[in-house]
């Protein structure tokens, strides 16, 4: 059986756009080309690829294979471009991270100018997602690398790091609380609390905890933004709950301090570095890899 590569990147750029008009427009050919070209690759495979009738692009049981081995493909390929750039002794390429907004910190930003200062020919592109879309982005090898907080199971993820960052009561010294050695679930829900919002990993855990306790946490306020949670748990009413992780400059500087949570489903979780299992990632993402796991050991270990 003959497949051509360039006719499985029709079938690949419509289940990624989720529409033949869509696939079109970003190959700049017509929709007819890229039906044209589907046609062709369901003669030659003998099986359909995509549902018909349908208003959105679904793929077949044969048409994710076919994606699945284009993806395959794709990847193998960067890799081999990559380790033949190293043994001609060049480094070059992008590596793309993509991470949840908790990872967004000075140590963060130390290991990736580390790295910019060593490979100064390889661009980052670091892309702030919520857990499922960071899991997603490896998955589907839009990123090389994820960063995220507590990963739930996936059969396609591996862990290649974690480090254990309990989810703490986070607040200012001047809070009434701040004193305490533990706070409870219950103490917390009477604060004026900021939590993220509900697609992210803190708050699904934190959520699920609370359920397990029988408190009902309503937050004062719910947000994306680590920077606004951070604003207001420096006031002496606020709270927010976070790993240290997400705050190190400022348990550093004393604007805020962190106090366990007294749940002992809050005291196992990790912040942890993922990959596609399976992937060969290229040179320079596995060098990155290698900066971010020893920073990270120096610091959160």
């Amino acid at each position: 059986m003959h497949l051509s590569l360039s006719r499985l990147r029709y079938l690949y750029e419509v289940a990624q756009c989720g529409s033949m008009r869509a696939a079109s427009d970003k190959m700049n050919v017509a929709p007819s080309s890229v039906s044209r070209q589907i046609a062709t690759l369901e003669d030659e495979l003998g099986v359909e690829v995509l549902e018909r009738g349908r208003g959105t692009a679904k793929l077949t049981q044969a048409g994710e294979m076919v994606v699945n081995y284009y993806r395959e493909d794709l990847t193998r390929k960067e890799a081999l471009d990559s380790h033949l750039n190293d043994l001609r002794g060049l480094r070059r390429g992008t590596v793309t991270i993509s991470m949840g907004e908790g990872y967004v910190s000075d140590l963060l930003s130390d290991a990736i100018q580390a790295y910019m200062e060593r490979y100064p020919e390889i661009q980052l592109d670091v892309q702030v997602s919520g857990t499922k879309q960071v899991l997603s982005m490896v998955e589907e090898d839009e990123a090389h690398i994820g960063m995220v907080f507590d990963c739930p199971p996936s059969p396609k993820i591996s862990v290649q790091s974690a480090y254990r960052q309990p989810l703490k009561a986070v607040m200012s010294p001047d809070n009434r609380l701040a004193h305490k050695k533990a706070i409870s679930l219950k103490e917390l829900s009477e604060c004026n609390c900021a939590l993220p919002a509900k697609n992210f990993r803190i708050r699904e855990v934190l959520d699920q905890a609370a359920l397990r306790e029988k408190v009902n946490l309503a937050p004062a306020l719910t947000s994306n933004s680590l920077l606004i949670m951070k604003n207001l748990a420096m006031t002496e009413t606020g709270a927010t709950v976070l790993p240290d992780i997400a705050i190190l400059r400022e348990l550093k500087t004393s604007q805020l301090v962190s106090i366990p949570l007294d749940s002992s489903s809050l005291s196992g979780t990790s912040a942890e570095i993922v990959t596609r299992l399976g992937r060969l990632l290229p040179v320079a993402a596995r060098e990155f890899l290698k900066y971010l796991q020893s920073y990270f050991n120096n610091e959160l270990a």
